[in-house]
C-alpha cells in the first residue's frame, strides 16, 4: 500500500482501490448523519430535563444546519484546491469533539452553541466526499457509486435508531453523546490514514476560479433548488418521527424500530435507483417519478397510528425518499467540470440545507399550536411538489455523462 496521502500511479486508478475510497466516503457519510441524528431520539428524554419547549428542541436541529451551511462553500473551495483528505479528517474531529461536549450541557443555550459547532464540522463533508468519487469513478459507474454512498445517510439514521436509544437506556443521555462523539473521532483518524488522491485529479487553478462557473449555471441552480425541496421532507421526517410516535403513547424502542424500517428503505432505495440509472440514463426523469410518489406517501405515513402500519409504510417512505438523492448529486456534479465538483456540491448543499434550518422550526411551531403532528406532515409534503416544478425546465443531465 502506498504511503498515507500519497498520489497513486495512473495504472492504479483502474484498480480496486477506488472501492476502498468509496467505502471510506460512505463511512464518512454514515458518521456525519449518525452524529446529526443523535439528537431526535433524545428529544423526549432531554426536553423535560432541561425544561425546553418543542420549538426549542426543533431549534437544536436548526442550529446544526446553521453551522452546516456556513462551511459548505469554503470547504468546497479548499477541497477543489487542496484535496479532500485533510478536509474530511478535520471535519470528523470537529463533529466528534463537539458531540462529546453535548454530554456536559446544563442549559438550552450551551447545547445550541455546540450544535452549531457540530454543524460546522459536518458542513465540510459533503463537497469533499463527492469530489473524491468524481475523481475516482468513471461517469458510467457513478450511479452505482453515488447510490451506495447515498445509502449512507439512511444507514446513519438507522444507526442512530439502533444505538442511541439503548445507550440512553443503559448509560444515560450524557454518556450517549460522549460515546457517539468518540466514534466520529475514530473514523476521522481512519480517514487520515487511508484516503489517497487519484492521479486523475484536476485542481482548481485558483481559490475563486470556480465561482462564476458555478453561480452562473442555470441548470445547477434549478437542480439545487429541487434538492432544497427534497431536504424539506427528508430531514423534517427524520427530526420528528420519534417524537410524534412517542406522543401517540408508544415507547422509544418502538419508535426506533419504525425509524429503523425507514432507514433500511433509505439504504436500498438509492443503491437500486443509482444502479438502474447507469443502465437507462435519464436521471432527471427518475427523480421526478420518485418525487411524484413522495407527495402522497408523506401525508399517508403521517396518518398511520399502529406500529405495524408505521413500520411498513416507513420502509416504503424511506425507500422512495432516498431514491432521489444519487441522481440529484450526479446532475449537480456533471453540470460543471470535475475540478469544480466540490464547490458545485458545496454551493448546492447550501441551498439544500436552508430547508432543514427552517422546517424543524415551522413544523415544531405547528405542533406547539395544534398539540399534534398532523399539520406537520402536510407541511412536509409541499416540498416534493415544488421540487417537481423546479426540475421541469432543467435541460442537462438526463443521460449519464460518457454514456454511448
Amino acid at each position: 500500500m502506498a504511503a498515507s496521502g500519497a498520489t497513486l500511479t495512473s495504472d492504479q486508478q483502474s484498480q480496486p482501490y477506488r472501492w476502498v475510497i468509496l467505502a471510506l466516503m460512505a463511512l464518512t457519510f454514515i458518521i456525519a448523519f449518525f452524529i446529526r441524528m443523535t439528537w431526535p431520539p433524545l428529544i423526549p428524554v432531554v426536553v423535560p430535563i432541561l425544561h425546553m419547549k418543542m420549538s426549542q428542541a426543533g431549534a437544536y436541529m436548526s442550529a446544526f444546519y446553521i453551522g452546516y451551511v456556513i462551511t459548505q462553500i469554503p470547504a468546497g473551495v479548499l477541497a477543489d484546491r487542496l484535496g479532500v483528505r485533510a478536509i474530511l479528517t478535520s471535519s470528523l474531529l470537529v463533529l466528534g469533539l463537539s458531540t462529546i461536549g453535548m454530554g456536559s450541557i446544563t442549559s438550552y443555550d450551551q447545547g445550541f452553541y455546540l450544535r452549531v459547532i457540530t454543524g460546522l464540522g459536518a458542513g465540510a463533508v459533503f463537497g469533499a466526499a463527492i469530489r473524491a468519487l468524481i475523481e475516482w469513478f468513471h461517469p458510467r459507474e457513478r450511479g452505482l457509486a453515488f447510490g451506495i454512498m447515498f445509502a449512507s445517510p439512511s444507514a446513519g439514521i438507522a444507526l442512530s435508531s439502533v444505538i442511541v436509544t439503548p445507550l440512553n437506556a443503559h448509560l444515560g443521555w450524557q454518556n450517549t453523546f460522549r460515546i457517539c462523539g468518540l466514534i466520529a473521532v475514530v473514523v476521522g483518524l481512519l480517514v487520515l490514514a487511508l484516503v489517497k488522491t487519484s492521479p486523475a485529479t484536476q485542481k482548481s487553478p485558483s481559490m475563486f476560479a470556480g465561482f462564476p462557473i458555478v453561480f452562473g449555471n442555470r441548470n445547477l441552480l434549478l437542480t439545487s433548488a429541487a434538492g432544497f425541496c427534497l431536504m424539506w421532507v427528508e430531514l423534517g421526517t427524520a427530526t420528528w418521527v420519534v417524537a410524534s410516535i412517542k406522543k401517540m403513547g408508544f415507547s422509544l424502542a418502538l419508535a426506533g424500530a419504525v425509524m429503523l424500517a425507514y432507514g433500511i428503505g433509505g439504504i436500498l432505495g438509492p443503491f437500486l435507483s443509482g444502479w438502474l440509472s447507469d443502465k437507462i440514463g435519464r436521471r432527471k426523469y427518475i427523480m421526478i417519478f420518485f418525487l411524484i410518489l413522495l407527495i402522497p406517501l408523506t401525508v399517508w405515513f403521517g396518518m398511520q397510528n399502529t406500529v405495524a402500519t408505521m413500520t411498513f409504510w416507513g420502509f416504503v417512505f424511506g425507500f422512495v425518499s432516498y431514491c432521489v438523492n444519487p441522481h440529484l448529486t450526479i446532475l449537480v456534479s456533471e453540470a460543471v467540470e470535475s475540478k469544480y465538483a466540490a464547490l458545485a456540491n458545496g454551493t448546492s448543499n447550501v441551498i439544500y440545507q436552508i430547508a432543514p434550518i427552517v422546517v424543524p422550526i415551522v413544523t415544531g411551531w405547528s405542533v406547539d399550536k395544534t398539540g399534534n403532528f398532523h399539520a406537520a406532515w402536510w407541511i412536509m409534503a409541499i416540498g416534493p411538489l415544488v421540487g417537481i416544478l423546479l426540475l421541469l425546465p432543467v435541460t442537462a443531465g438526463t443521460k449519464p455523462a460518457g454514456a454511448q
